[in-house]
């Protein structure tokens, strides 16, 4: 699946959901209604927009129990949302499953529903986790800039201190320097600038 097309899925939540329903399997426009809290008239204008993206065909079928029924199911990739709050983790993926084939898939039934929940759970845990670490970072970085911003430094010691602390590595605050700002001594200029910062933390 392209960036745009993930891009996007990922400015419409309600889209996404209703994909990440569509890619456990097929689903009437009902239940989607029902799972998502949406109308059944929004759930069909979300349906023609991934219509229109190519990422949804309909079936219609009639069972012994189940009267005529139109559903809907994902082609091609499987789009899984694992967002949680503000964090948005999707998977894309248009791998098959191996050993479909497998006379005994019958008896791996349960055991591959059992793993499913049990997986779920653990992606859940560990996304909220994930979440907690971000908030942790979000609020370090803030608070780094801030206290930078707020020293008694040219413009010139800011951007670079800002440029050191921010980026991955040294090495990739020094390219950037470098090839961004024109710095002919990166590692220089970010020793000055931080010496300079350090003297102004004394006084």
């Amino acid at each position: 699946m392209d960036a745009e097309t993930i891009a996007e899925l990922i400015s419409s939540r309600s889209r996404l959901r209703i994909v990440d329903l569509l890619s456990r399997r097929p689903r009437t426009l009902k239940e989607l209604s029902v799972s998502t809290g949406i109308s059944v008239q929004g759930v069909l204008k979300h349906m023609n927009k991934l219509d229109e993206m190519g990422l949804v065909r309909e079936k219609k079928f009639k069972g012994s129990e189940i009267p005529i029924r139109r559903t809907y199911y994902l082609k091609g990739s499987r789009i899984r949302d694992f967002s949680l709050g503000d964090l948005t983790i999707i998977k894309s993926t248009s791998a098959k499953a191996e050993g479909l084939g497998s006379k005994h898939l019958y008896f791996d039934l349960e055991r591959l529903a059992e793993d499913g929940i049990v997986l779920r759970r653990r992606v859940r845990d560990r996304t909220r986790r994930l979440g907690r670490v971000i908030d942790e970072l979000v609020d370090a970085e803030t608070k780094l800039v801030a206290f930078i911003e707020s020293m008694d430094l040219d413009e010139e010691d800011r951007l670079v201190l800002l440029t050191a602390f921010t980026e991955e590595t040294l090495q990739d605050a020094e390219r950037v320097l470098r090839e961004v700002h024109g710095v002919p001594e990166p590692r220089r200029s970010i020793a000055r600038a931080l010496a300079k910062a350090r003297r102004n933390v004394k006084k």
